[in-house]
């Protein structure tokens, strides 16, 4: 069982750890950074280092060697509040996003507005004499 805690605790260090630093500094696969806003992308580090922070109680106060009671009422305590903190932070994040997207107008990369309907494009006027 020791051996399973220690993997935990490294596979959670080297993964997580790393990937909420980076997100929290901005940084973001290219897909993401097109997709979402960077304030988002630093909610999703947050939330990352959160989960990090719940998937180690868990193991830490195995290996530290917690009486039983004591271990069960801290990873009962904060296991599970940790974790539905760090969905509802990705949750908010991501509603956050999609309200912000409909509320202003989308600009594509090179800056352009999209096309309104209902209102005359320059080149779609006949020329006057």
């Amino acid at each position: 069982m020791v051996v399973f805690l220690w993997c935990w605790v490294g596979l959670f260090t080297v993964v997580l750890l790393p990937l909420g630093i980076a997100m929290l500094r901005g940084w973001a696969p290219k897909r993401a950074r097109t997709r979402w806003s960077p304030a988002r992308i630093r909610v999703q580090g947050v939330s990352v280092l959160v989960l990090y922070v719940g998937g180690m109680v868990p193991p830490v106060a195995e290996l530290a060697g917690m009486p039983g009671e004591a271990a069960d009422l801290l990873r009962s305590a904060t296991t599970p509040h940790l974790l539905f903190l760090s969905l509802g932070l990705q949750g908010g994040a991501a509603l956050t996003d999609w309200f912000g997207r409909r509320t202003q107008p989308w600009t594509g990369q090179s800056g352009a507005q999209p096309r309104q309907f209902g209102s005359p494009h320059p080149e779609d006027e006949a020329p006057r004499c």
